[in-house]
């Protein structure tokens, strides 16, 4: 087989690819200031303007801040997830992609997650899912109640047990979360009504869980979603996601 030569890739996406594997594997910890620009110009033979280059792109994906300033520099982040959300967000607006689509991807993936956890019954799950009722119980109307309705959501997906599911779950959730907020009231009786039925719903799950009804559990999960999609999206004439832009 015959090989065309390949491009040689730019010396500003080569620093940062041994920047980002050094980050990765933990050769350099979070929360670490970068040595001096004119370190690491020497280091890898660049100059600055390839070094800064760099930084844009290890910066664009949360994985540096750089500070300016005599006292500046370039600092060590976790990555974000809200930066694979906002990404993915980003190419389902492209897309041109609804907001039912992405209310149904939910549902498929957290009912399997309500079901494993009614399987394995953790003490220590259920004791955390215990708090995040009790504290939605307690919920009065107001701006912040699309993101404190979805508490139980978001925690369902980190204490499944699959680091992937999460992370996808997540990036769902950062769309769903823009969503309620431009679509459910967050005063009056439908504000009201929306509260009361997601914490009475998430306590039903959270009763099956303990008991160890998988079946149950999952029944009540895809029925609570289905409504919640039909109550967020049925008051709207917003359809697709890059209509939560407007």
């Amino acid at each position: 087989m015959e090989l065309t030569s390949l491009r040689e890739p730019k010396m500003a996406d080569r620093v940062a690819t041994v920047l980002r594997r050094m980050f990765i594997r933990g050769e350099i910890a979070e929360g670490t200031m970068l040595p001096p620009e004119s370190e690491l110009m020497e280091r890898f033979g660049v100059s600055r303007p390839t070094l800064r280059e760099a930084f844009r792109v290890l910066e664009s994906e949360s994985l540096i801040v750089v500070q300016r300033g005599a006292r500046g520099g370039a600092r060590v982040t976790r990555p974000r997830r809200e930066t694979l959300a906002r990404y993915a967000g980003l190419i389902l607006e492209y897309e041109g992609v609804t907001l039912k689509d992405v209310y149904d991807a939910r549902r498929e993936i957290e009912t399997p997650m309500v079901v494993r956890l009614a399987k394995q019954r953790n003490a220590a799950v259920i004791a955390e899912l215990e708090q995040i009722v009790e504290a939605e119980e307690q919920l009065k109307p107001g701006s912040d109640i699309a993101a404190q309705l979805t508490d139980f959501h978001v925690a369902i997906a980190r204490l499944s047990g699959n680091k992937t599911l999460q992370t996808i779950s997540d990036m769902l959730h950062h769309i769903i979360v823009n969503a309620n907020r431009s679509l459910q009231p967050t005063e009056g009786p439908r504000a009201d009504q929306a509260i009361r039925r997601s914490a009475k719903t998430h306590r039903m799950a959270l009763e099956l869980i303990k008991a160890g009804d998988a079946e149950k559990a999952g029944q009540l999960w895809e029925k609570h979603l289905r409504k919640t999609e039909e109550f967020v999206l049925s008051s709207s004439d917003l359809d697709t996601v890059v209509d939560l832009l407007e």
